[in-house]
């Protein structure tokens, strides 16, 4: 099964992709620290902090809070950086996780055909992926022969040579030393290759397990890596020769002090960083977290087993009215440990209290602690499995993950560090990761002993920072302090003395809600949006009323958007849309319309000149791989003058043989074309005959060897992918043009489409942290940028005839506004009201980026957009800090 990525997984991965195609863009053009210069780029300006044994490889760290899909991501990963990076279809990955237990779960997903975590494996690298352990490899040879892609999946403590205090260690006999099954894996190596491994003190290598991999360059996976940042860990790793490592983990390290006398540390270099605000944002996590008090376990016993009968109740009336999938919530209850000093609520206790006192069948309960694991193996999200109620004491077994998990009951201690990871986290996973748009099924509930629960949800706040990954602004948000009895389950409603006035309300909210007379409330059948809310407000005449919808809306408020009275929120900002005349009707244009056109390959030019795909391919400042003549016909033609850096060649040097055909080659061509989304529609009986002539033409006509032209053909993937992208562009542009020509009404800027910005809908992902202060910003909160993009912010700001202006928000459940672009969504960077009304959308590009054909075909939307107001909104392209194009398009008419 396939599992769609969430679009903060596909930021991360593209983020990933670009720096690894900085890194080999900086090695071919003799960059002395490519892996700086990339992240630097990479990163708009942030410091790239050397890792020790690692000069010269790239050691970066995707930030990803709990619940954000870690593993999935790093499937993904490995055919990224084998693809972007290393150029190869067959590259070994070691894969490094936190314990056995673990690792062990990983290889069950990663060897199961069906499961997502394999799919995404074999996506990139095709069936043939190998998945093993270290054991399995010492024992089997062939899998370390660069014939196929290789995944070995091990524990941190497996590859160490030593402990901290310099002892040996048992896994070190196994990887480190000679072993008769690697000699055919290390056989007939040229000698510059066997330079690159360890040998003995007469200088024969070593026939280990490390070698073999060594050989391979692997791309190494850190599986939550704040464990593996010590200089042992480091030293071990290096050992690996290692092309790539990528560290996937909640909480990177922050401190740098590699010159620390006793605990040196090394800040992880990340390169893209999550908040849970996105996680929430796209319906990975339940948040907020409703948390309240009681000063009983009993109390705490029994209000948690409420909320979760309450639950049940609202997801069978989803289930059953609405098409919800089905859903069993789960009570997650933390128990107190055995003591011989003082009587304490054990699990024991606490299932008895369950079952005798609040009436729960027996078979409802299990008990996981460490030495009682009554759930085992079994499948809680099964509708047949009768688990309702876990009691634990202090965590839950390493790597149980359960998304019906919805309410937390602590009778023990809950601001501890270990609760917190182990039982917050268990209850934040969202079912299915998608939303239910029930609210009480959207968010989490936690019940605990305190008598101060403000105290004990800072507490939490802070453990959820330093333990969950969770960013301060997300962990301040992830809790709402409810107070006792206030919750009411379902879509909830809104005590009020007297009914809305029906002549204010909105149509589409008197939709959803209903008043009941005799308990004089609003009764809400459907979620209101927050726009409703504040018109709601207004129907409202009391003041006591008016205060109750306030009190609605402080606990309802979305995640993530401004904390304050609905009366203080900004008017909303309106913003014309392209739209298309079909028919009578005028309709938003999608995406999915400017996909719409016939591809006319024949029409694309199938010839490959030098300056598109030289025939001599640079490695480093002083090195070479050249084609010419060969007397030896089994080397291709390749003559290899070495000066420089060749490692990122190694792999296609040793890995790969001559026995491709013309036609294998341009099949391999058609499936690179067809990867991904970004080319939408090209049908096969096209492709494949025109990269039947491509290849022709290289190796007929310009003289290629076949064997360069396989060990290129990433390279030449790109290529041709850029050449063909530009193509349908012109496809397109080719087919709005005549569409203008035979209706030039047919596409317009309109307002009858328009998006409407509300700050109470407003909710970057981000928010900028810099001390630069702007007077017209139109929300309280403004979304991150980086230096150059904060300069043009300030430009915007200072301008006379600017009224107010918008960072927008860079996706639409953040409440951002976007332009259809083929494929995909164009969001521009600002949003800009004039002081006469217009509205001026402005895109900021560093020099580098703006001659792009993707940044391009952005432009050409952005033009377009403008073009088609009939004089009522602009459009300005700023490259490279060219202030005076956009002062222009600020000024008044």
């Amino acid at each position: 099964m396939r599992l769609p990525l969430k679009e903060f997984q596909i930021e991360s991965l593209e983020a990933l992709k670009q720096y690894a195609r900085s890194v080999r863009d900086y090695k071919l053009t003799g960059s002395r620290v490519p892996e700086r210069d990339a992240f630097e780029e990479t990163t708009a300006g942030r410091s790239y902090y050397q890792t020790p044994k690692f000069a010269g490889v790239p050691y970066v760290c995707l930030r990803l809070p709990t619940g954000g899909g870690k593993t999935l991501l790093a499937a993904h990963a490995v055919g990224v950086v084998g693809r972007h990076l290393l150029e190869t279809d067959q590259p070994a990955c070691l894969w490094i996780t936190p314990s056995t237990t673990i690792r062990d779960q990983t290889l069950r997903a990663l060897k199961n055909p069906s499961h997502p975590y394999r799919v995404a494996l074999e996506e990139a690298l095709g069936p043939a992926v190998e998945v093993s352990t270290i054991e399995e490899v010492l024992l089997s040879p062939r899998l370390v022969k660069a014939s196929a892609p290789l995944v070995v999946v091990t524990t941190i403590q497996s590859y160490r040579v030593q402990d901290d205090k310099g002892r040996e260690l048992a896994a070190a006999r196994r990887i480190y030393r000679d072993n008769g099954y690697m000699q055919a894996a290390l056989a007939d190596l040229p000698t510059w290759v066997r330079d690159e491994l360890s040998a003995d003190a007469s200088g024969l290598v070593d026939l280990s397990l490390a070698n073999a991999l060594r050989l391979r360059r692997p791309i190494v996976i850190m599986d939550e890596a704040h464990n593996a940042r010590t200089p042992t860990s480091f030293d071990s790793l290096a050992r690996f020769g290692p092309s790539f490592v990528l560290e996937l983990t909640a909480t990177p390290e922050h401190a740098h002090d590699p010159q620390h006398p006793s605990s040196p540390t090394f800040a992880s270099n990340v390169l893209h960083a999550v908040s849970a605000l996105e996680l929430k944002n796209e319906g990975m996590i339940k948040l907020p977290v409703d948390l309240e008090s009681r000063g009983d376990w009993l109390e705490v016993l029994a209000a948690t087993h409420q909320r979760r009968e309450e639950l049940e109740v609202v997801a069978d009336r989803a289930h059953h009215d609405s098409g919800l999938p089905f859903y069993r919530p789960i009570a997650l209850i933390q128990a107190q440990p055995n003591s011989k000093t003082k009587e304490t609520h054990t699990v024991e206790v606490v299932k008895e209290a369950l079952v005798e006192k609040l009436g729960v069948p027996e078979e409802y309960v299990r008990i996981c602690t460490g030495k009682i694991d009554e759930l085992g193996d079994e499948n809680l999200m099964a509708t047949n499995c009768q688990v309702r109620y876990v009691i634990t004491v202090d965590k839950l077994r390493e790597g149980w993950d359960c998304p019906l998990a919805y309410v937390l009951g602590s009778i023990g201690n809950t601001a501890t560090a270990t609760a917190v990871e182990q039982l917050i986290g268990r209850i934040l996973r969202m079912p299915n990761a998608t939303p239910t748009r029930v609210p009480a099924l959207d968010r989490s509930y936690a019940f605990v002993l305190s008598d101060s629960v403000a105290e004990t949800a800072g507490q939490l706040r802070d453990q959820m920072v330093r333990t969950c990954g969770f960013d301060e602004r997300s962990a301040t948000e992830a809790f709402r302090v409810v107070a006792q009895g206030q919750r009411r389950i379902g879509f909830g409603s809104i005590p009020l003395a007297k009914a809305p006035d029906p002549e204010v309300m909105p149509s589409t909210l008197a939709a959803k809600v209903s008043y009941d007379q005799a308990k004089q409330e609003l009764v809400l059948n459907d979620l209101p949006s927050a726009g409703e809310v504040r018109l709601l407000r207004e129907a409202v005449a009391s003041e006591s009323d008016k205060q109750a919808v306030d009190a609605f809306w402080e606990s309802e408020r979305p995640v993530g958007v401004a904390a304050k009275p609905l009366t203080e929120y900004a008017k909303p900002l309106q913003v014309p849309r392209l739209t298309v005349l079909q028919g009578e009707r005028r309709t938003l244009l999608e995406p999915i319309e400017l996909d719409q056109f016939e591809w006319d390959l024949d029409t694309c030019n199938p010839v490959l000149t030098e300056t598109e795909f030289a025939s001599e391919l640079r490695v480093g400042s002083a090195a070479t791989i050249d084609v010419e003549p060969a007397e030896n016909a089994d080397d291709g033609g390749l003559v290899t003058r070495m000066a420089g850096d060749v490692r990122l060649r190694q792999l296609e040097l040793i890995g790969e043989g001559e026995d491709w055909t013309d036609v294998e080659i341009a099949r391999w061509l058609d499936r690179e074309l067809h990867r991904g989304d970004s080319l939408q529609g090209l049908p096969h009986s096209q492709s494949q005959p025109w990269l039947a002539k491509i290849v022709d033409g290289l190796i007929d006509a310009r003289g290629l060897q076949r064997g360069m032209v396989v060990r290129r053909r990433h390279e030449l993937a790109k290529v041709l992918r850029v050449k063909v992208a530009d193509h349908g562009r012109q496809q397109i542009r080719k087919a709005t043009d005549q569409l203008f020509q035979t209706m030039p009404e047919a596409v317009l800027t309109s307002d009858e489409h328009a998006v409407w910005i509300e700050e109470q809908e407003f909710k970057p992902a981000r928010l900028d942290d810099s001390a630069v202060r702007f007077n017209k910003h139109a929300f309280d909160q403004i979304g991150e940028m980086n230096d150059e993009e904060r300069l043009c912010a300030q430009h915007i700001d200072a301008h006379d005839n600017v009224e107010r202006w918008i960072r927008n928000p860079e996706r639409e459940p953040q409440g951002g506004f976007w332009l259809p672009k083929s494929p995909g969504k164009f969001f521009p960077d600002f949003i800009v009201e004039l002081k006469d009304g217009r509205i001026v959308i402005v895109e900021y590009k560093m020099g580098k980026m703006s001659n792009d054909p993707e940044e391009l075909h952005k432009k050409s939307v952005g033009v377009l957009w403008a073009a088609r107001s009939e004089g009522r909104c602009g459009f300005a392209w700023v490259v490279a800090k060219n202030w005076t194009s956009l002062l222009d398009s600020l000024q008044a008419n």
